[in-house]
């Protein structure tokens, strides 16, 4: 037996009011799906137009260079000859060529700078994306660095430091303390222990002095009259010497 639904399906299937979907598909065709179209990069769009310009560049040129050789050649021809007539009618075409290329070529230059404004913008939302990133990140590091830190014990440490080295400072002071040297001397006392440090020198100076073999004392005090007689007689040669330069003069 057939149900209903599958009654009416053939109903209008025989009535032809209604086809199934893969028939019409097979007629008509099925809808094509747009193509996705490619990103572009600005910056290779911007390479190209450099590339492009430099190509014009080259060929302006070389048009230039030519137009000048042909300049050089009117100049050796006669006016109103073949040879002149042809040269103009070359130049001619030249020049309308580099007008071409020219007018290409700030086309290029104004299409490069706005690609090259609109990359630069693009750069600069690039890099405050980046930014408010790393804000965000750096954010959530402070917070969760915050939460580690409890500002009741770091002020504890600080003044368990502080007492540290006090006590460090005061001990340095106990061991650098010199045993049996008074911590005071008045100016009397000062001036005793000079004396006696005074007479102490005198006394190793004389032991010294005896320990010294006599010849050996003599030839000391004979060199030291020596330079004492040198040293005195050196300013008189001196004011010799002015007086006899400004006799001469």
């Amino acid at each position: 037996l057939l149900s209903p639904s599958s009654l009416s399906h053939s109903n209008k299937e025989s009535n032809g009011t209604s086809r199934p979907k893969w028939r019409m598909n097979r007629f008509f065709g099925r809808k094509k799906k747009k193509a996705e179209t490619p990103k572009v990069d600005l910056g290779d769009v911007t390479k190209g137009m450099e590339s492009r310009g430099t190509e014009v560049d080259q060929k302006i040129a070389k048009i230039e260079k030519e137009l000048r050789a042909i300049k050089v050649k009117i100049k050796k021809t006669k006016p109103g000859s073949s040879s002149r007539r042809v040269l103009s009618n070359k130049a001619k075409q030249l020049i309308r060529q580099r007008n071409m290329y020219a007018k290409n070529r700030e086309q290029l230059y104004n299409q490069q700078f706005n690609a090259e404004q609109i990359q630069f913008a693009k750069d600069n939302i690039d890099n405050t994306k980046q930014m408010v990133s790393a804000m965000k990140s750096a954010k959530e590091d402070f917070k969760q660095g915050m939460k580690d830190l409890n500002i009741d014990e770091i002020e504890d440490l600080h003044d368990d430091m502080d007492e540290l080295l006090e006590d460090n400072e005061e001990l340095n002071e106990i061991m650098g303390r010199a045993y049996g040297v008074p911590e005071e001397l008045d100016e009397d006392e000062l001036m005793n222990e000079l004396d006696d440090l005074e007479e102490e020198f005198e006394e190793e100076e004389e032991q010294e002095t005896e320990e010294t073999p006599d010849y050996l004392v003599s030839a000391a005090s004979a060199a030291n009259n020596r330079i004492e007689s040198e040293a005195k007689a050196q300013p008189a040669i001196e004011s010799k010497h002015k007086v006899e330069a400004k006799e001469m003069a």
